[in-house]
């Protein structure tokens, strides 16, 4: 199954390898991070840099649900298809062992996490954990 975590879970010891296979999906690495905390970190599985930074400009004044809106996150998220490649992979391998989709973002918030989530979901057959968001938006564009 594949399911969500925080990397503040990571580094406090509430989430571990021992939990399941760790995949670290952000557009830069976090600053910090001891790469023995995951298996493997995934800048592909990512909003690209503008969108990244558009976001983080509107989360500094806004709030984190609401640059999720300003910045259009939901029409712009897009994956490349290496993006694509590895998040079957991952979809894959969540059929027999728990692999959880890291960010920076909390559980619960909206975050390109959920919509990995939906697509591995959608496109693959992976099994997922709870998703807290819809993201209507995204899934009516024309093309995934």
């Amino acid at each position: 199954m594949i399911r969500q975590g925080a990397v503040g879970q990571l580094r406090s010891g509430e989430l571990s390898r021992k939990n399941g296979y760790i995949a670290v999906t952000m557009r830069f690495y976090p600053r910090g991070l001891k790469k023995e905390l995951m298996d493997e970190y995934r800048s592909d599985l990512a909003p690209d840099t503008a969108l990244f930074k558009d976001f983080k400009k509107f989360q500094e004044s806004n709030g984190h649900d609401q640059a999720f809106i300003d910045s259009h996150y939901e029409e712009r998220f897009q994956l490349s298809s290496e993006g694509m490649y590895n998040l079957r992979q991952l979809a894959e391998k969540a059929k027999t062992k728990d692999v959880f989709f890291v960010c920076q973002c909390e559980v619960g918030a909206r975050c390109h996490r959920e919509i990995l989530l939906l697509i591995a979901e959608k496109e693959f057959g992976a099994p997922i954990d709870k998703v807290f968001h819809r993201y209507e938006t995204y899934f009516n564009r024309k093309k995934l």
